[in-house]
């Protein structure tokens, strides 16, 4: 079973309900026998618990329902249980033993633990209960033994009032409590105290709930679940569902889903879609627990592809099959996290009285708004007048108190949203609307995001509806395209607002010369729209903003921008990462690239935007500073003209002017300054900016007469990283030495620029961070840095032993094909590209093929993108020439091999 790319899977038909009470009690006599037919013994209790599972799995592969296997192994649980503990019955009068928390509910996954609470008299003499103590001591150690994940608690019911009274973790296991067996009356009397009549009122257990989920989500929104989610606690997981289920029946007094209905909290149809995503959850968590064989909540990759292919899922082309998975969880998690949504506003509200009792201030004739939150004047204002469905978010963002949207309106549009069909998206009311939300100059990040919460904006762009919950099977990408898109229009934003200009204060300098920032939000909207639909997502996307523009009625100009931004929305980025910005030549390149002063403002903070929305971790001060810069520079050559350029000669004689303006007085007339330029050479005035070549020429000429390696570091605010200068006689295998130095000392290598002067040395310059992906700023760390450097470049030439290093558990599940791209450049150099899989190790594996080789290396730029490497090398051969056609497939080769 496959589905078309970016579309979800539909709900096997094979899930089916079983006939459960006939399936449960075949299990249970099997047990029963099985118990029954020989003496007891712990590895008999065992057999019987791997035979329960046994067949409760063998249900799952006929098709039944999570729900019903969760029930299924409640039941064998419960059975074992009770066996155990009616061996011991005369020793255990009066006493209760309970299931509490997830056993309570009856919601056992093969692996999950297994929560009891033991009630104890009040009053019993202290001979009775120590020796009680020991017997249930060793009763639970027995357990222990079955390899059952017991979670147990021992107390009197004055006790459970005491914890449940202080603790909204025990009140609220407490609540789900179950009497397996034995005093009923110690049970009755356990229930009755923890009634909201005695402790935690609905209001105060509901206040407590919210606060708990919203600490849950902050604490769950790291990158790593992100990739692979946790299904239990992350944002619309099932504890997002069971906190909707506690505040309900601490409200109502009633368990269920159904109570939902009753009460008017949820539609019939939602409800459906409500049990629908918790089979999904379910399903996904039982077989978690399945393949990993331990109580596993995260969906890890080791199993992604696992579980997909249970799912039915077979095509793997390009992990497609995985992806497919994932968006299907995605989407099923953004509906459970919107009627949590809907439920607990609905709740909340009863709660509080403020539902119906409450001052309504009219907006329009359509909307309303009570209490802090927007509502329509009546339920059929959508039918009778579509547009509405979008003139809601142009009032939401025009409304400074308006909060939030009541849950009956969100209902509403869900209910409403066939209404958005052909008709309605070439009706111009509902394209102007559209349009006008983005020029709001209020709460736009806001409105947008409830737009693809409530499937408003990809009912409107079913180019966007494929994007909804995509995941790619990356390491670098770590949020759906949907939600990164709306982190890109984020980013832009907080870029015009001057509260946050001391974000990213350049790039908000930027902003403020954009003349239509809408503009800007809708060609971020379109940047990613076509991603997973095969070809080059730049490329269709282009052509989707083309018609949007021309059906929408912008200006052409404005059609031209969107569309050339969209189409080249990778080019600052790649530019930046993979050419020498330094270098004239390239500045010019991309200056003509642009084309105009607009273009290039447009590519630059959609850039850093859209890179910082792909994945937080991975932005830093370097990528920063290099984009910075290559703006600064793209902007200089556009302002004089792209007719009216330097060449490279004036470049290299103003950097010479500007530097000798930096050097200290004492070099003013110093005749060795210019000796040791002529030593260096155009290419190193060409790679270098004049505030790094004054600091080089005073390093060089302080330092001419110390013996052995010069080595330098010092912090680039220029590059974001702290540079490494590195000044020794040359040798072939001095890039593999220090690449293999660095790695060992654990630092990041960002870029490399190497130069051999006249005189036959080395100056090469590495701009790093350390293992925090901060430049080093510890003073110890700096002098274990430069003198290990200075005593490994110091010792006769030999390569130090790299000790074996194994890929992260992460990186062992992606599979790069290795891609080596050799072309000559007009430095006379050859540019090799190498995209392959990151190992530990792999840059001073790349140093250590060139070296033995005999390939010179010039330069490098370094990136990693999450699981793979994209690096670019520039090499002569050992005659400082171009590689030839035969020597750019022999590095090929050996790279392929080594990589």
């Amino acid at each position: 079973m496959t589905t078309l790319p970016g579309s979800p899977a539909p709900r096997p038909a094979q899930w089916e309900q079983i006939d459960f009470p006939t399936v449960r009690d075949q299990i249970i006599r099997a047990i029963q026998e099985l118990i029954n037919s020989s003496e007891h013994s712990t590895d008999l209790y065992r057999k019987a618990i791997q035979l329960g599972g046994d067949a409760i799995h063998e249900q799952f592969l006929k098709g039944a329902q999570a729900s019903c296997l969760l029930e299924l192994r409640t039941a064998v649980i419960d059975y074992i249980l009770r066996h155990l503990w009616g061996r011991q019955a005369d020793a255990f009068d009066g006493l209760a033993l309970v299931a509490v928390g997830g056993y309570g509910r009856g919601e056992l996954h093969p692996h999950s633990d297994i929560d009891i609470a033991i009630l104890l008299p009040s009053q019993q003499s202290d001979e009775d209960t120590g020796a009680r103590n020991a017997i249930l001591s060793d009763w639970i150690t027995a357990l222990w033994d079955l390899n059952l994940d017991i979670g147990h608690s021992v107390r009197t019911v004055a006790d459970c009032e005491r914890e449940a009274g202080s603790d909204i973790t025990v009140i609220t296991n407490l609540m789900e409590a179950r009497l397996l067996c034995g005093c009923n009356d110690l049970f009755k009397e356990m229930q009755e105290i923890i009634q909201p009549s005695h402790m935690w009122t609905s209001a105060e257990f509901f206040a407590a709930k919210v606060a708990e989920q919203e600490e849950r989500h902050k604490r769950f929104q790291t990158n790593a679940y992100r990739l692979e989610p946790n299904i239990k606690e992350s944002q619309g997981g099932l504890r997002d569902f069971q906190t909707i289920a506690w505040v309900c029946q601490r409200q109502f007094g009633t368990a269920g889903l159904n109570a939902l209905v009753t009460r008017g909290l949820l539609e019939p149809q939602e409800l459906v879609r409500l049990r629908e995503g918790l089979e999904l959850l379910w399903r996904i968590r039982y077989l978690l627990h399945h393949v990993s064989k331990r109580r596993e909540d995260r969906l890890l990759f080791d199993y992604q592809k696992d579980i997909a292919h249970a799912f039915g899922y077979l095509d793997d082309t390009e992990n497609r099959s995985i992806e497919q998975l994932m968006q299907r969880f995605y989407r099923s998690v953004m509906s459970l996290l919107r009627l949590n949504e809907i439920l607990l506003q609905g709740i909340g509200g009863i709660i509080s009285g403020v539902t119906a009792a409450s001052e309504i201030i009219p907006i329009n004739s359509r909307f309303q708004l009570r209490n802090g939150f927007l509502e329509v004047t009546g339920d059929d204002v959508f039918m009778h007048y579509p547009p509405a469905l979008l003139e809601l978010f142009l009032v939401f963002g025009n409304t400074p108190e308006a909060l939030n949207v009541r849950s009956n309106t969100v209902r509403l549009i869900r209910a409403n949203l066939p209404l958005i069909n052909d008709r309605f998206r070439s009706d111009p009311v509902v394209r102007n609307l559209f349009v006008q939300i983005f020029s709001n100059p209020h709460k736009l990040t806001r409105t947008v995001r409830l737009m693809n919460r409530y499937g408003v904006m990809a009912a409107y762009l079913p180019a966007f509806d494929k994007i909804v919950g995509r995941m790619q099977y990356d390491l670098f990408h770590i949020y759906t395209v949907d939600e990164h898109t709306l982190g890109v229009i984020r980013n832009l934003r907080r870029m015009m607002l001057p509260q946050f200009a001391d974000e990213m204060p350049h790039g908000s300098s930027v902003a403020k010369l954009i003349k239509k920032p809408y503009i800007l939000y809708l060609t971020a909207l379109f940047h990613d729209i076509a991603k997973g639909r095969g070809g080059d997502h730049s490329v269709l996307g282009a052509e989707d903003v083309k018609v949007f523009a021309a059906t929408h009625g912008l200006p052409q100009e404005d059609a031209e921008l969107m569309e050339w931004t969209v189409r080249n929305h990778l080019l600052m980025s790649m530019t930046a990462q993979r050419k020498d910005i330094d270098d004239p030549n390239e500045q010019l390149e991309f200056a003509r690239q642009c084309g105009s002063i607009e273009r290039l403002n447009h590519l630059y903070l959609l850039t850093i935007s859209d890179i910082r929305a792909t994945n937080p971790e991975l932005w830093n001060s370097f990528k920063q500073s290099l984009l910075q810069s290559l703006h600064r520079h793209a902007m200089l050559i556009l302002k004089r003209g792209l007719d009216n350029p330097l060449d490279v000669e004036d470049v290299i004689n103003r950097r010479q002017e500007h530097t000798r303006t930096l050097l200290d007085d004492s070099l003013e007339n110093d005749p060795r300054v210019d000796m040791l330029w002529a030593t260096l050479g155009d290419d190193y005035f060409r790679q270098y900016q004049a505030v790094e070549i004054a600091r080089h020429t005073e390093i060089l000429l302080a330092n001419e007469d110390t013996p052995g390696p010069l080595v330098s570091l010092r912090y680039s605010a220029s590059r974001g990283s702290t540079e490494i200068l590195i000044y020794t006689p040359d040798d072939k295998a001095l890039f593999a030495l220090i690449t293999a130095v660095m790695e060992r000392l654990q630092l990041n290598i960002l870029s490399a620029t190497i130069n051999t002067t006249a005189g036959g040395f080395a100056l090469d310059t590495f701009h790093v961070l350390d293992a925090t992906q901060m430049p080093i700023e510890d003073i110890s760390r700096i002098d274990e840095v430069r003198q290990t450097l200075t005593y490994e470049l110091g010792v006769p030439r030999n390569l130090p032993r790299l000790d074996v290093q194994y890929p992260s558990r992460r990186l062992r599940y992606f599979s790069v094909s290795t891609q080596v791209e050799c072309s000559n450049d007009e430095s006379g150099f050859t540019e090799v590209h190498i995209t392959a899989a990151d190992r530990p190790g792999i840059l001073s594996g790349i140093g250590r093929v060139l070296m033995g080789a005999n390939f010179n290396v010039h330069a490098a730029r370094i990136a990693t993108l999450g699981e793979r490497i994209d690096d670019v090398f520039l090499l002569s051969n050992e005659h400082g020439n171009s590689l030839t056609a035969a020597e750019q497939q022999t590095v090929s080769e050996l790279l392929q091999q080594e990589l």
